[in-house]
């Protein structure tokens, strides 16, 4: 499955450039991050791999296809730090269900062509496959109809009815995955390990034909 998935990837698209204004600050005590996890990671946080991802909070859907009802989704749902844990009462999934051992997340743009086809073509085979093996999917979408103007929750709910993702979908209307890339790049992808919150990997464009294969040996 995941080779297929892999040619699709080598059909040649190319990146789309976006220049979403200038981000906020990723650091701890910006205001944009969920502050109330104690036991989030706030040792060694940063922008680069290597580093704690800051643990951002958007608005979005959990499940776009199922339910359209607007909650916050913040990394520090998704932090599993005995690589055993279940997700709790107060989180936004299912009580209970299991705590993803890696996080993937794509940051796009609604105007991005490439986006569109990583959420149409490739997205929903990687979910399917790797879902029940520990992976957590989030699409964050950033741009709206246009770069540099940021997505809203209209937007969510169109891209939503386009592609019918079955992972949680959110909005960046901060810019706060900006800061944590250089070449401003959509589609844009990070690999978090879920027991640390660190930034293992970044594909800025189209991703290399084994990058979900790489995904994949981490479960």
């Amino acid at each position: 499955m995941l080779r297929a998935l892999a040619a699709l990837l080598a059909l040649g698209l190319t990146a789309c450039e976006s220049f979403g204004g200038e981000p906020v600050s990723p650091l701890p005590g910006s205001g944009n991050q969920k502050e109330t996890d104690a036991d989030y990671p706030t040792d060694n946080v940063g922008t680069s791999v290597g580093n704690v991802i800051p643990n951002f909070c958007f608005p979005g859907f959990v499940d776009p296809v199922d339910a359209m009802a607007e909650t916050e989704i913040c990394l520090s749902n998704f932090y599993n730090p005995t690589g055993d844990g279940t997700f709790g009462a107060d989180d936004p999934f299912d009580d209970g269900a299991p705590l993803p051992q890696v996080v993937v997340i794509d940051v796009s743009g609604k105007w991005c062509s490439p986006c569109k086809y990583e959420a149409q073509h490739v997205l929903p085979g990687v979910w399917a496959e790797l879902e029940p093996r520990g992976l957590m999917l989030m699409t964050v979408l950033a741009d709206g109809g246009k770069p540099t103007v940021p997505a809203t929750m209209t937007d969510l709910a169109q891209w939503s009815a386009a592609f019918q993702p079955r992972y949680p979908n959110v909005i960046d209307p901060k810019y706060q995955m900006g800061a944590l890339f250089d070449s401003s790049q959509f589609p844009a992808f990070f690999v978090l390990d879920a027991r640390t919150m660190v930034i293992t990997r970044f594909v800025g464009g189209k991703p290399p034909e084994t990058f979900w294969q790489t995904v994949e040996e981490l479960l």
